[in-house]
């Protein structure tokens, strides 16, 4: 098994977003299994569930559960009424840090569908990135 790198790890987590994804009714407030949403942070942990499990069977692990601490200076509002929150972490191999994780999640308040997927940006876990801007 090859070291994971900030991309490998950013795309495997980008991955399993996605295909957690296409389970989601085109409504977008409910799921293929039945299982229907109140707000949209119910979908980021819909999207989420069963990474850590997926990560860990190749020894990565998060220093604060995925996707991160919530924090309310990481919210942004854009003129179109859509926010992003930026989600951080570091991302461990076998305890050591290899990359800094931001996770964009884009919403709105005023639905429960997700205007778009969220976006994983990796860094190398040295990398000096403004947690104000990913």
């Amino acid at each position: 098994m090859a070291i994971p790198t900030p991309q490998s790890v950013g795309d495997e987590i980008q991955s399993h977003m996605a295909e957690r994804q296409r389970e989601l009714l085109a409504s977008g407030d409910a799921s293929r299994d039945g299982r229907c949403f109140s707000w949209c942070g119910d979908i980021l942990d819909f999207l989420i569930e069963g990474l850590g499990d997926r990560l860990a069977a190749r020894g990565i692990t998060f220093t604060s559960a995925f996707p991160g601490p919530l924090r309310l200076m990481d919210e942004d509002q854009q003129p179109n009424g859509q926010h992003v929150r930026r989600f951080w972490t570091v991302a461990l191999h076998r305890g050591c840090p290899i990359a800094k994780i931001c996770t964009l999640f884009f919403h709105r308040h005023d639905q429960i569908r997700l205007p778009q997927p969220p976006r994983i940006v990796a860094y190398a876990p040295d990398h000096r990135v403004s947690e104000d801007n990913a």
